[in-house]
């Protein structure tokens, strides 16, 4: 979405320009409409992430787009994320993360600088399952740029967006406006892993206009409801938009692989219930580099395997042999 990342931080930033001055007769200085589109700027490429192959990838797959926004497609729903997006800024909580994330990302950028592809082949230092139970569909990510989460977004770039979805990807019955709708809402999120859980947010409600693609401007987190376990020396996994009060977990407590964590649910960013799974090396969320992950002893698409790196497009699911 290459124009959309430039129309539409214009958009929003002369809407909220004309607005002060026509309505409220104020008039920005230079420095703060610099601040101002900065902000808008760092908001759009964060709620799109790495757009233009998303949309490609979406395009090649051709998995329907959930709820009634369904019907305008990806490249609708990313349109609508994005644009209801600008209100976060409104928003001092969301606000600040927006900030803390661009300005991370930006070091996270100058690190890779000499060396894009540092990390492509990144060994892992343990043994991970998929962090849930049953069979899932992988909506969203991937080892390569061609089909990245978010390979622009750092930490974000090997990261997965897991979802239950039927033969035809599927993913909610009825209209899909609401929770109880979504086949993947209030299952178990399992530990991909041995470790120690180094951080918990469980008090953030469930993100409203589902079905429609409209970001939570009201929350006090995009990432939700989440859980931070350390797996391995800088190997955190990242657990997020969970269902409050679902974390059976605390700070400092010692998990099992398989151990539940918490339910499925649509807290945060979200635009339909699902699990949103990464690992990175430091617990800090926006300033951790995103690292590869490959599973042990699963299935792909019905073909068990000892160890895979997987992909959007995929149904997989554990396999112990």
């Amino acid at each position: 979405m290459p124009a959309a990342k430039t129309f539409i931080p214009i958009t929003i930033f002369l809407i909220i320009f004309l607005g002060l001055d026509y309505i409220w007769n104020y008039r920005l200085s230079l420095v703060w409409s610099i601040v101002l589109y900065l902000l808008i700027y760092f908001l759009v490429s964060a709620l799109a992430g790495s757009s233009d192959h998303e949309d490609e990838s979406a395009e090649a797959v051709e998995w329907p787009t959930s709820g009634p926004i369904g019907k305008y497609g990806q490249k609708g729903l990313i349109f609508t994320f994005t644009v209801s997006g600008f209100l976060c800024l409104l928003n001092p909580f969301l606000l600040l993360q927006i900030i803390r994330q661009g300005m991370g990302n930006f070091v996270l950028k100058a690190r890779l600088k000499d060396d894009p592809d540092k990390y492509i082949n990144y060994q892992n230092k343990v043994d991970y399952s998929l962090p849930f139970e049953d069979e899932w569909f992988v909506y969203n990510g991937g080892r390569e740029q061609a089909n990245s989460h978010s390979w622009e977004v750092i930490t974000q770039r090997y990261a997965y967006d897991f979802v239950i979805a039927d033969s035809n990807k599927v993913r909610h019955t009825s209209r899909g406006t609401a929770l109880q709708d979504y086949a993947c809402y209030g299952k178990n999120i399992c530990a991909a892993a041995d470790g120690k859980v180094v951080k918990v947010v469980s008090g953030i409600k469930d993100a409203p206009f589902l079905g429609y693609g409209i970001v939570d401007f009201t929350g006090t987190n995009f990432v939700g409801n989440h859980v931070i376990i350390e797996h391995a020396p800088n190997e955190y996994g990242l657990y997020a938009h969970l269902i409050k009060g679902s974390i059976p977990v605390a700070v400092g407590d010692l998990v099992k692989s398989g151990e539940v964590i918490g339910k499925c649910g649509h807290s945060g960013h979200s635009s339909e219930p699902h699990l949103h799974f990464h690992l990175q090396d430091t617990e800090n969320f926006f300033s951790a580099m995103g690292l590869p992950i490959v599973f042990s002893k699963l299935s792909v698409d019905g073909e068990v395997k000892k160890t895979a790196s997987i992909q959007a497009g995929q149904f997989v699911s554990n396999h112990q042999t």
